[in-house]
């Protein structure tokens, strides 16, 4: 991407404003535009191999994209996780070089920056510097999928729903909503506990029974966090 591009400053200010690089210099951040491009995805495109992983490194500017595997057999779907504003992917192929054999689809309209996967190793190995914020963002993404792991192997579907709304929420002076999994459909949000939409509509019924939530058109009200949080302290 070149400086006097018309959206340079747009694309700029994603990076600087994001969590994770936000203490990026201002050198380094036109350093690293320099060999990405813009690309964008429509809500609903989907992509069934890893080759574009393998050869292409993303940064997700805006937008969701859903990470997930299918049974080859049974049909069966897991989302391991959802990268959206503010996340590169992918890092496992960046790592080992090699195939990940997995699925993705765009819940949003997605814009993204993308350069060439060798590009960027080389580009890493010339800023060291980088690797200050880069290797605790890595951290942070394997740290989440031992959490989920854990919840899988440790806790029922009701606990593990529990914990991703509680996850999931953002609590304000004047309210508390979701984020991230706000509009997604029941059967998304099955997916990414990892049990069936029958089941998931089961927890979300019970919640409002409680009057702690409150659904409509797909959008998923928190009404009192802090009972949430009292059902999951009383488990």
């Amino acid at each position: 991407m070149k400086r006097d591009a018309t959206d340079y400053k747009f694309y700029f200010d994603s990076l600087k404003k994001s969590t994770d690089f936000s203490r990026l210099s201002d050198d380094i951040i036109n350093d690293m535009l320099e060999m990405f491009y813009v690309e964008t995805w429509a809500k609903g495109q989907m992509y069934f191999n890893g080759d574009k992983l393998l050869y292409r490194f993303h940064y997700v500017v805006s937008g969701r994209i859903k990470m997930y595997q299918i049974h080859p057999e049974k049909g069966n779907e897991h989302t391991l996780y959802i990268n959206t504003s503010g996340d590169f992917f992918d890092l496992i192929c960046l790592l080992d070089n090699k195939n990940h054999n997995i699925q993705m689809e765009a819940l949003d309209d997605i814009v993204l920056l993308s350069a060439p996967m060798d590009i960027v190793r080389e580009w890493i190995l010339k800023h060291p510097s980088f690797n200050r914020i880069f290797l605790p963002y890595i951290a942070k993404q394997l740290r989440k999928m031992e959490d989920k792991a854990n919840d899988l192997a440790l806790f029922d579907t009701w606990t593990r729903t529990l914990k991703l709304f509680i996850k999931h929420s953002n609590k304000t002076i004047h309210d508390t909503e979701l984020k991230l999994i706000n509009n997604l459909t029941n059967s998304e949000i099955a997916h990414i506990v990892g049990t069936s939409k029958n089941i998931i509509n089961l927890h979300l019924q019970k919640l409002k029974k409680k009057d702690i939530i409150e659904v409509k058109r797909h959008k998923i009200k928190l009404k009192k966090y802090n009972d949430l949080l009292e059902l999951l302290e009383n488990k």
